[in-house]
């Protein structure tokens, strides 16, 4: 039989054990209550029943005994999808099925950007300028460009082009006294607008010519190539046109050669000058006029050009531009059909006619 000292020590030794348990009860419930909430609106969000049923000591010894004996080695569960993206997984993998794969779409080869937000145009829409490789989005700019910045280049020493047109513009040359002195000769790259509304004019002329049936030798002529000539023009330009590799024309108002090489000449002109030598298109142009302006930097220049001369009238009073009977008219006042003489001026009456092909600037 124990004796009181025992029972007594057995009394305080359950005691000691009972507050232990109370303190660690109490201490999980008061930790249990300031975990966070989880918002109802949050995605993750899913009710759980309530539990009635009141915590007692044997309840938690039973869940203490049970995570005690579970592997700590066995990999966590994986989280539980919701209703929600469980049923967006099932709708992903039904796209995702063998039938219904997607395959990669192949783009052309010139699809560099399909967004329209980007502002670089697609490979076959890209036109480089053979001459300085600036990229253009369209043809037009392209030859707009062409016409304004390269629109003219120097022949150099030992090209024939540029030993013919010496040779041509000497030849015409009577002042013996007052020699030329050539500084460049510039081939003038028209644009094929240009080109295209001279060959048009070209093809009206012979189809007019061959309406009226030839009455005349002249009309047969024009019948072949629309009776082409090769004729001076001389005028002015106020800007370093061609010098030192410059092949681009200005836009100053009284830069006249530049302003015929972009657009051609005007057609609020009663007609266009045209001389068969250069002297005769010298002297068409005052000897003072360069002193005179001088403070512009005035400058003189031949063109030579192709022209349409079409069916010339040789009388003034009979003959003008809105006479739809003729094309071109000489300059002094003789027979209706007499022959065009070397030293006549001859009177164009449409700019499409004329196409300047040689820039020589000289000096005399």
């Amino acid at each position: 039989m124990a004796t009181t000292p025992q029972i007594f020590t057995q009394f305080l030794s359950l005691l000691i054990l009972l507050l232990h348990l109370g303190c660690f009860f109490f201490t999980y419930n008061h930790h249990s209550k300031k975990q966070k909430k989880i918002s109802p609106f949050s995605p993750s969000f899913s009710p759980s029943p309530i539990s009635l049923e009141p915590k007692s000591p044997f309840s938690f010894f039973k869940r203490l005994f049970s995570l005690s004996k579970s592997n700590p080695h066995k990999n966590p569960d994986p989280i539980t999808p919701s209703p929600s993206s469980a049923r967006s997984i099932y709708q992903s993998s039904l796209l995702l099925t063998p039938n219904s794969v997607p395959t990669r779409k192949t783009r052309p080869e010139s699809d560099i950007f399909t967004d329209h937000q980007h502002f670089f145009p697609l490979r076959n829409d890209i036109y480089p300028c053979p001459a300085c490789g600036e990229i253009f989005q369209s043809p037009s700019l392209l030859e707009q460009h062409q016409s304004v910045k390269h629109a003219v280049s120097e022949l150099i020493d030992g090209d024939s082009g540029k030993n013919i047109v010496r040779i041509i513009f000497n030849t015409g040359w009577t002042d013996k006294v007052r020699s030329p002195d050539i500084i460049r000769i510039l081939k003038i790259h028209n644009s094929s607008k240009i080109l295209t509304r001279f060959e048009e004019y070209r093809e009206c002329v012979k189809s007019k010519a061959a309406r009226n049936g030839a009455v005349y030798r002249r009309d047969e002529r024009c019948m072949a190539d629309g009776n082409e000539l090769l004729r001076f023009h001389c005028s002015t330009f106020v800007c370093d046109l061609g010098q030192n590799g410059n092949s681009s024309i200005c836009n100053q108002q009284y830069c006249n050669v530049c302003g015929i090489i972009k657009g051609g000449f005007s057609p609020k002109l009663d007609g266009i000058s045209t001389l068969s030598t250069s002297w005769r298109a010298h002297v068409a142009v005052p000897d003072g006029m360069e002193e005179e302006f001088k403070f512009m930097n005035l400058k003189r220049a031949m063109l030579v050009c192709r022209v349409i001369a079409g069916r010339v009238g040789c009388d003034p009073d009979m003959v003008s531009k809105e006479d739809p009977g003729y094309d071109s008219l000489v300059g002094r006042a003789s027979g209706v059909h007499a022959r065009l003489d070397e030293d006549d001026e001859l009177l164009v009456f449409n700019p499409r006619a004329v196409l300047p092909c040689f820039v020589i600037v000289y000096t005399a």
